[in-house]
């Protein structure tokens, strides 16, 4: 599993995947473990990967890449990987979605992947709370109003704990009446929390850019100043640009080495998925699996490395890049074999 730029083992780790059945390209992920001191691979033993919004989409501006789920405004980019549908245009108002993306500081999240879902889902929710009224029970979240009146807390939240610009997940009971949803569950916001010198590995918008040492990336200060920095030039890092970093916490400050821009607003970014594991539910080049990632290998500009298209067979072990993903399909460019069969 590839997260932020680290290479992460996964066999001996918790995976907990709330709303999937295993990890895919593009779910939001919050890893626990170690990291080598190159920052280039780790163990992991715990991943937990939770949606930040599933409901019934509002309405879709294609031309502009936005999408409302909810009362939360979300937009997409280059490497927003979509499933069940072809891409944004497919998108209706009325449609059942399960949304992983990025906040931001301001404006819309990010969206990394939007699923379309076949049946009506029990809506999840998250965002700050807005408009607290601890006598009526309620807060707003984008423009959809929470009841909480019946609500449990879980994760060390309380009632008396809710505050306005608290970040949280709200699970409701019920599909939302009009811009009203009844809370069944609230919970905060999965939090980085590490130790001081520890390495660290973060993918967001940058938010609170004041310079290269001083912005946030998900609440976390960063300092970008000394990285090495690629996807791009260090001087188009800025507000609503998608950084991936990889540094130390240094008196609560991410000290990054490297810095890999993602998306830059009006511009673009390069978009790159890839997956590793062994070969599974081979029928062909354009039809197989790795780690339960559809993949199609037909294409004639894919290159094979370390053996040729006649190897890829159940159970050989490959890493396989793309830079497309087609309603839930991984179009390879590059296949790798890391250990013929």
């Amino acid at each position: 599993m590839i997260v932020n730029g680290v290479r992460f083992g996964v066999d001996r780790a918790q995976v907990v995947t709330e709303g999937a059945s295993s990890l895919q390209l593009g779910m939001t992920v919050l890893v626990k473990g170690t990291i080598d001191a190159g920052l280039a691979t780790g163990t992991a033993s715990y991943v937990l990967s939770v949606p930040e919004l599933r409901g019934p989409v509002g309405s879709v501006n294609v031309a502009a890449g936005l999408l409302d789920v909810m009362g939360v405004q979300v937009s997409v980019d280059d490497a927003t990987v979509y499933s069940g549908i072809s891409g944004l245009s497919a998108l209706q108002a009325g449609h059942n979605v399960q949304v992983y993306a990025l906040p931001a500081v301001t404006g819309p999240m990010r969206a990394t992947r939007i699923e379309k879902l076949v049946a009506a889902p029990q809506p999840v929710l998250w965002g700050t709370v807005q408009a607290l009224d601890t006598a009526a029970r309620q807060f707003r979240v984008g423009s959809m109003q929470v009841k909480y009146d019946k609500a449990s807390f879980v994760g060390g939240l309380s009632a008396s704990a809710l505050a306005n610009g608290m970040a949280l997940y709200v699970n409701a009971v019920g599909a939302p009446v009009g811009n009203v949803l009844t809370a069944g569950q609230l919970r905060p916001r999965h939090a980085l929390s590490p130790q001081a010198a520890s390495p660290v590995a973060l993918t967001g918008l940058v938010g609170d850019f004041v310079s290269l040492q001083s912005f946030t990336l998900q609440g976390t200060r960063v300092n970008v100043a000394n990285a090495r920095v690629t996807g791009g030039q260090a001087s188009s890092i800025g507000n609503g640009v998608k950084l991936e970093v990889a540094g130390r916490m240094v008196n609560g400050v991410l000290v990054a080495e490297r810095a890999k821009i993602r998306h830059i607003p009006g511009t673009g970014g390069p978009a790159s998925f890839e997956v590793i594991g062994a070969v599974a539910q081979y029928k062909s080049l354009s039809s197989f699996r790795v780690n339960g990632q559809p993949v199609d290998a037909s294409g004639s500009g894919v290159v094979f490395s370390n053996g040729t298209a006649a190897d890829l067979r159940n159970g050989a072990q490959v890493s396989v890049r793309g830079s497309q993903v087609v309603d839930g399909v991984l179009i390879a460019t590059q296949v790798d074999f890391t250990a013929k069969k």
